[in-house]
Formats: C-alpha cells, sequence, structure tokens
C-alpha cells in the first residue's frame, strides 16, 4: 500500500468544512491526552500546538498561503524562489548560517513550494526549540533578499528546472497540467520558467514577499516534545514586532469546463513509454471528493486494485499503474500513470478505459470499499509516528480547510461513502470529453502516434450503457528460538500499530556476474505466491488490514518487511509466514515481475543520478560484488527459472541466518510463543555462504567519461575507499562527511551558494559488511563540469589540510546525532535498525553505543581520517556528458 496523505509536493484531498475563526486559544481532543492547542495573535498569525512526548523531537513549520497559483504569469516561479531566497540571509545571519545553525544542534531545515501554499519547516531536537524559533523567525521577517545571494540563488533555479526536465516523469507531469488547465495557474509548474526566473530582480521580490509574508497570512504549527504555555511565550515574544505590510489576496482565473478531448505527446531519449490521464474533478471542499478518494483506492491503489489487476496482472499491458485524486483548493484532477511499451499505449489506454467504465456500472464490492476505507484511515494512524507527520496534517487542515480539527469530520464522510456513490461520481466526471492524454514515448524505437489516432483509439471504447511505544523506554527482549533463529521484541504502545522486519544476510554480496539480481529476484518474488496463497490473495489480505507486505533486498542482505494495525497483528504474522515458509515462486507470476525488472533496468537509464551511481560502482570495484547493478543484468534476469529463485532463497532462507525484530503494541511473551509455533516447521539447516572476493585498494587515479542521452545537465561523481560496518574509523568518516554535507555544510556553502555550480551538489558515505566509499557528487551544466571537479577538490584539499573548527565539529555531531532522533520516530525505523544491527554482528543494541561514539570524535580525528582516506592521487572519478558534448570544456 502506497503511503500518500499529506505528501509535501501535492496538496492533498480532505474535503468539505465550515472554516472556523478563532481569536482565543482552544483546545481539541485528540488520542488520549494528547490535545491540539490553536491562539490567533494580536498581529493576526496563528499558532497551532500539539504536545507529543514521545521522542525528543518537535517539528516547526510556517505555513504561508501563498503558491504558484497565487502568481501572474510574469511571477511564474516567484514563490519558489522567495521559498530559497528566506535562507539566503537576514540582518542577524549570513548565508549559509541559518542552515548551519540548525544542523549544528542536529536539526534540518527545509522548505517546498506547492500551488496554493509555501511551507518553511525545522525538525530539531526538543532541547533546542529556541533555537529552531529563533531561526524561523528570523528567516520569516527579516530577510535581506540580498541582490548577490539573489543572483546566485537564480542560477540555482534554473540548475533545478534543468535537473525536472531531465526526469521523464517530471516533463510529463508538467507538459499534461499545462494541457488540462489552459486558463487557471495550475497549468504552470510550480517552479516557474527559465524566462521568468531570469528577469526577478530584487525590486520585485521583496514586493511581492511583502504583499503575501504578513502574520494574517501564515500558520505557524510547532508539535512534538513542548510545554504548550511555554512554547506560545516564547512564539508571542520571537513574533512580536511582526506586522501586516499589505492585505494579502488575489482573485484566480477560474478554469471553463473541458468541452473536448485533449492530448500531449513528447518523444525523448527514454527507454519506455509514459502515459498519463487526466479527468477534471472538484475542489478539496466538495462533497465528491470524499467518494473520488475511495475511488482513486479502489481503482489504481496497491497490487489488488482493479486496473493493477486487469491492465498488469491479467493483460500485461504495463509495468506500473496507479491513480490518485488530486483535489486541492481549486478544481483538481483526477490522474492515472502507468509505465509501458511504446507498442501497448494504445491497448492499455483502451484497457483503462474499459475499467473506468465497468466501475461506472458495477459499483465496488463491499470487501473493495471495506479496504479502501481501511487504507485511507491508516493513512492518519501511520501520520501520527512522526511529528512532522502530525505538522504537515494540522497546517493542512488549518490553511486549506480552515478547521485544525478535520480528522474526524474527514474520517466520518469516508464512511458514508456506498458502492453507489463510486459508480455515481464516476459516471459524473470520467467520459472522454473531459479526459486529457498525455504521453512521453521514446524517439527511436516507439511506433508513431499521433493526437488524430490518440483521440480515436480512446472514443472506440464502448461504454455499456448505464442500468439502474513509549519510544524513550521501550522494553526490548531478544529470544534464541528453539531452531535457532533470532527474535527480538520491542514494546511501543502510543499507536495502535506493528511493524515486523526479517533479515537474512545475502544481497548482492553474495552474488556473481552469473547470478548478479538474484536477490533482488527472490525479493521481489516473495509476496507473489505461497502453497497455499496466490498472488492476488496476498494482496487482498495485507490491504484489507491496511498493512504492507514486501520483500527487501541490499547490497547485503535480504529479507521482508511487514507493517499492520495491531488490531491485525496475529493475521499479520500468520501471512508473514507463510510468504517465508512457502514461498512458491509461480512461473506466471514470475513472468510479470520479470517483465517488471527489466523495465526498471532500462528505467535506470532514464534516471541521472541512479546511472551515474551505477557506473561509478562498477569503475570503483574491481573484484567485489559491490560493483554490480542490485537490480540485476537484463541477461540474468532474462534468464532465472522459479528453480534458481527457489534453490538460493532456502540456500540461505535458514534459522540460523535469520533475525525477526517485531517493534509495536505486542507484549514479548505472547509474541514469542506465536513466533515459535509459525517458524517450528523451518528446519535448522546450516546456511550457504559463499566466498566474498576481497576488493585490494586503488593505487592510482580511476577515470571514466561517458556520453549519453539528450539531457541539459551533466553527473560527476567522486569518491574514495571506505571502511565497514566494524571498523572504528567509520564514527570521524560520518562526521567528515557531515561537516561536508548538508544544507550547512561546506560544499552546500561554496558551490552551490558562493559558485552557483549546481542545484544539488553533496556527499556522501557507507560501508557494508566489506567497505564502501565516500564519494562527492555534483550535477551541474556541462560547462561547469571542469569548475565542479575543481572545486569539490579544493574542498578535498582544504579539510586534509586544515582541522574543522569546533563550531562545524559541534554542527556535525549534533546533525548526526539530531537526524538519529528524526529518523527512528517510527516502529518500522527501528525495527530495521534492531534487525540489521543484530544480524550484521554489531548487536541489537548497537545504536546508543554508535550515538557515544559519534559524540568522542574530535577535531584531529576528523583531520587524520581525511589525511588517510582522501588521497587525491588516488580516487576515482566518474563523469556522465549529454551526449552532445563529446569532452569536458
Amino acid at each position: 500500500m502506497t503511503k500518500k496523505f499529506f505528501s509535501i509536493t501535492v496538496e492533498k484531498k480532505i474535503i468539505f468544512c465550515l472554516t472556523l475563526w478563532f481569536s482565543f486559544l482552544w483546545v481539541v481532543p485528540g488520542q488520549g491526552e494528547i490535545h491540539v492547542q490553536k491562539q490567533v495573535l494580536d498581529n493576526g498569525l496563528t499558532v497551532i500546538l500539539k504536545e507529543v512526548h514521545t521522542s525528543p523531537v518537535i517539528a516547526l513549520q510556517m505555513w504561508v498561503k501563498v503558491g504558484s497559483a497565487d502568481e501572474s504569469d510574469d511571477e511564474a516561479g516567484m514563490s519558489h524562489l522567495i521559498e530559497h531566497m528566506l535562507f539566503k540571509g537576514t540582518v542577524k545571519r549570513k548565508a549559509g548560517e541559518i542552515a548551519r545553525e540548525i544542523e549544528t544542534a542536529g536539526g534540518n531545515i527545509n522548505a517546498w513550494t506547492s500551488h496554493d501554499q509555501t511551507v518553511f519547516h525545522i525538525i530539531i531536537p526538543s532541547r533546542y526549540f529556541l533555537t529552531g524559533l529563533d531561526v524561523l523567525a528570523d528567516a520569516i521577517q527579516n530577510s535581506c533578499f540580498d541582490p548577490e545571494e539573489l543572483e546566485r540563488e537564480k542560477e540555482v533555479v534554473l540548475e533545478e528546472i534543468k535537473m525536472r526536465m531531465d526526469q521523464p516523469s517530471g516533463k510529463l507531469h508538467r507538459a499534461l497540467f499545462a494541457t488540462s488547465y489552459k486558463v487557471h495557474p495550475y497549468g504552470r509548474p510550480v517552479i516557474g520558467f527559465k524566462k521568468t526566473v531570469e528577469k526577478f530582480n530584487q525590486k520585485k521580490i521583496v514586493e511581492y514577499y511583502r504583499k503575501w509574508y504578513t502574520p494574517d497570512n501564515m500558520v505557524l504549527i510547532v508539535a512534538g516534545d513542548i510545554q504548550s504555555p511555554r512554547a506560545l511565550r516564547a512564539i508571542k515574544n520571537a513574533f512580536k514586532n511582526f506586522a501586516s505590510h499589505l492585505k494579502a489576496g488575489s482573485k484566480r482565473l477560474v478554469e471553463p469546463p473541458q468541452k473536448e478531448f485533449r492530448n500531449i505527446i513528447l518523444r525523448e531519449d527514454v527507454q519506455k513509454a509514459y502515459l498519463n490521464m487526466a479527468f477534471h474533478i472538484p475542489a478539496v471542499t466538495h462533497g465528491d471528493s470524499y467518494a473520488l478518494d475511495v475511488l482513486a483506492s479502489v481503482l489504481g491503489e496497491g497490487d489488488s486494485s482493479r486496473l493493477f489487476q486487469k491492465v498488469k496482472s491479467e493483460e500485461k499491458l504495463v509495468y506500473s499503474i496507479n491513480a490518485y485524486s488530486f483535489t486541492p483548493k481549486d478544481p483538481g484532477i483526477f490522474m492515472i500513470g502507468s509505465v509501458l511499451e511504446g507498442n501497448n499505449v494504445k491497448p492499455a489506454l483502451a484497457s483503462i478505459l474499459r475499467e473506468i467504465y465497468r466501475l461506472q456500472q458495477e459499483p465496488p464490492s463491499s470487501q473493495e470499499i471495506r479496504r479502501a476505507k481501511i487504507n485511507l484511515e491508516s493513512e492518519f494512524i501511520y501520520g501520527k509516528e512522526t511529528v512532522q507527520g502530525e505538522a504537515r496534517k494540522l497546517g493542512y487542515f488549518e490553511t486549506v480547510l480552515g478547521n485544525v480539527a478535520y480528522e474526524q469530520v474527514y474520517l466520518d464522510r469516508i464512511n458514508r461513502v456506498t458502492p453507489q456513490d463510486i459508480s455515481r461520481v464516476a459516471r459524473k466526471y470520467f467520459y472522454p470529453r473531459n479526459l486529457t492524454v498525455g504521453l512521453l514515448l521514446p524517439e527511436k524505437t516507439c511506433p508513431y502516434i499521433v493526437g488524430k489516432s490518440l483521440r480515436k483509439a480512446v472514443f472506440q471504447v464502448e461504454k455499456p450503457p448505464f442500468t439502474a511505544l513509549d519510544a524513550l523506554n521501550p522494553v526490548t527482549k531478544k529470544y534464541i528460538l528453539p531452531n535457532g533463529s533470532t527474535l527480538i521484541v520491542r514494546e511501543v504502545h502510543r499507536l495502535p500499530l506493528v511493524a515486523i522486519e526479517v533479515v537474512f544476510l545475502g544481497g548482492v554480496r553474495f552474488e556473481e556476474r552469473e547470478n548478479n539480481g538474484i536477490n533482488n529476484f527472490v525479493a521481489e518474488m516473495l509476496t507473489k505466491g505461497t502453497a497455499k496463497r496466490s498472488a492476488l490473495q496476498i494482496a487482498e489480505e495485507i490491504e484489507s488490514m491496511a498493512g504492507e507486505i514486501s520483500g527487501f533486498s541490499g547490497r547485503n542482505s535480504f529479507g521482508i518487511s511487514c507493517t499492520v494495525l495491531s488490531q491485525f497483528f496475529e493475521q499479520g504474522l500468520d501471512l508473514l509466514a507463510d510468504v517465508l515458509l512457502n514461498p512458491s515462486f509461480p512461473q506466471d507470476e514470475l513472468e510479470k515481475k520479470r517483465a517488471d525488472i527489466l523495465a526498471a533496468i532500462e528505467q535506470q537509464q532514464d534516471q541521472p543520478f541512479a546511472f551515474a551511481l551505477n557506473t561509478f560502482d562498477d569503475v570503483f570495484f574491481q573484484n567485489h560484488p559491490y560493483s554490480m547493478n542490485l537490480l540485476g543484468s537484463k541477461e540474468n534476469v532474462g534468464k532465472f527459472t522459479s528453480e534458481d529463485l527457489r534453490d538460493y532463497y532456502f540456500s540461505l532462507a535458514c534459522p540460523r541466518n535469520m533475525v525477526i525484530t517485531i517493534v509495536g503494541d505486542v507484549e514479548p511473551k505472547p509474541t514469542k510463543k506465536k513466533v515459535e509455533t509459525l517458524f517450528q516447521g523451518l528446519s535448522d539447516r546450516a546456511p550457504h555462504y559463499p566466498i566474498v572476493p576481497r576488493e585490494l585498494p586503488p593505487t592510482s587515479i580511476r577515470e571514466k567519461k561517458i556520453s549519453r542521452g539528450k539531457k541539459g545537465q551533466a553527473q560527476v561523481m567522486l569518491g574514495f575507499p571506505g571502511v565497514d560496518v566494524k571498523n572504528p574509523d567509520k564514527y570521524p568518516l560520518k562526521v567528515l562527511n557531515a561537516v561536508l554535507a548538508g544544507q550547512g555544510g561546506r560544499l552546500f556553502s561554496e558551490l552551490r551558494d558562493k559558485e552557483s555550480l549546481a542545484y544539488l551538489v553533496t556527499s556522501f558515505e557507507w560501508e557494508g559488511l566489506d567497505p564502501g566509499y565516500i564519494a562527492f557528487y555534483l550535477g551541474c551544466t556541462p560547462s561547469k563540469v571542469e569548475r565542479a571537479i575543481q572545486g569539490i577538490k579544493r574542498q578535498i584539499q582544504k579539510i586534509t589540510e586544515e582541522k574543522v573548527s569546533r563550531k562545524e565539529l559541534k554542527r556535525a555531531q549534533n546533525y548526526l546525532l539530531g537526524n538519529f532522533s528524526i529518523e527512528h520516530q517510527t516502529n518500522k525505523s527501528w525495527a530495521k535498525d534492531l534487525a540489521f544491527n543484530e544480524r550484521y554482528g554489531l548487536g541489537y543494541g548497537y545504536s546508543r553505543f554508535f550515538l557515544d561514539k559519534i559524540l568522542q570524535v574530535s577535531r584531529e580525528d576528523v583531520q587524520r581520517i581525511a589525511r588517510q582516506y582522501l588521497d587525491l592521487d588516488k580516487y576515482t572519478l566518474v563523469v556522465v556528458l549529454p551526449e552532445e558534448t563529446s569532452a569536458i570544456p
């Protein structure tokens, strides 16, 4: 099941509301003793507070009620650029200091812009609440909009525009919206256009900012480990001098009804075809949006949905397919998207329409409706696992719907949706004249398709006639079961959720060239059938529990993840046991999955970073299997048999190679008994571990330059040998990387902020059971490649020659510790942490030891590690250039 509620990239659903306006403090009862408090300050700023004391973390979010839809044509992209500029310096803080101060406190700061809102968000350890508040208040009220910084940031945004245009799905999404909306500003990309961004100047930016960034047009959300009275006092003080400048407001153009079928067809240098469909639907405040939410789930969410079962599984016309009801502030669109072969476009389009028409005449079953409603309700529950999820929900409810307590209203309305409502709204909105189809086709290999033939394909489809845990002090128990497997259970009773992880040593590390990809194939097939359940039955059963179950595979391991509501724990555990003990690897499902994996391998060619990373791995590792693609090679994937997968799986799926972790609303002793009973059939045989080749350290520089694809950007990746998971150098190496990476790090500050070389520049390190690497990545205009490489080298040289400052060290350490808390808010994240640490020989309680070690790293340690590992005479460099650029300038 795909969790999509309150996405930060698109405004999400939630329906008709009565706008409530309060000028006094009020309290909304939540679950248990958790309350939401709201107050409108004297200056008009709305403040919403929610105490959540399960983790020492706080989320601060400032929601500004302005987005790209409030811009004029010549202002396109201004909301997004201001989002960037608010972090580019104030009277009190210079450019780069805002992010650096937050990261020094162990937090993250970022922002996003949508059609209807601009949101600035900080997540930070609770002991630094006042720091986070001061930084956010300073940025909102006192941004300088320095002309030089503005020009540099415009270059960064132009790089971001190029980056997004290099993504096939993003390019088609942009074209689809521009074709669907002829009048309304939703048709413009949120990020704007090159021609508009280039013309922005300080005067225009400040005028726009002063118009919209007024306290009565903003909502501040604070969720997490706070004391509300104390927090409110601090907030009032932080914004006491914040006053309105001009009254915010604009009149958006109204999109007229669509009366004719529309299409847009693009041809690009891509491997697969991309098909998007859009029907106009009402805004979030319309009563039909409830039924449309349920309809989207029934039609195209999950493996048991109608489109997945018919168009993908049965007819094998697509590699992936989904449906989504986009209901923002103004009328939205219902979208259906798929990836497929070019010669399947017309058959797939017809098949999708037939399923839509069938839904118009055949209301969904009670089982389908129940599954959809459970999944919609579960999104609220899953959202409560993190404080940033809580804040996003509250911010959306207040800014879009005017009612911060709208959750129960929405759930009540969803539960009233009937099967007849689903058919009614399908008939009301899903018809050819209200449809826009977008296609992105491979320019060389795809059959020729024009708009007229596409229109004919749509109208030829006959429509049948209508007939009437306490996370701070969790109880954790470890058991060695009679068959030799390890079970770890952690009690967390805060929410009715349970996460289960099962991990085996394996992954690409155990592969050879001849069977590269077998771990991924096995993991993908684990949920595709057992001795007593088909793939569809597995999908229906887990989705009826509002849960998720999926296999995974990586560099060092493979296994399976499962998350369910605690009321379904026993049923979910039974399903998981069946999947692990009795996978059947059925031939029909194997062929479907083979096609999916082959398509995914080809799609990697379309993704600039994925292609660069795969190429870098292949060049960096000369002997070790880490060099190979996690998805495998097309040759191997094309020949694997059910017997190959079964033999490989059972050679490693042995008790002594298995760690099971269960985290959530459970009790250890009864859970241990259930697991023992279910897994007693797993015989105590020895796993077969292959001999893993040793990678010798490089003795010279390795470089590879590739020209490929009609892209706007070049990709640069430069890296050095790293360490394994047990090497004590990993701790200073992580601190070193944290000094370099992040918005407050040296790379961002020097290469993006000062030199405007790229939108995205970073470093990253990873360690496996064998040594990994530390690498530097940057995407830039081809003409800037040489400058980018030299810029990276300068930063490497500097960090080897000079000790990092005490301030940088503190920021890096706090950033690592703060991010650990941020990343470990959910049961699933803890289940993974416990499982991998135990299986990799570190011990399930390793995390506390890890955090202590990070705090012990000194400035001298960082310099020693930099000198030891960042050797500019022994690096690996990969540069991927657009095909028309044959050499680095």
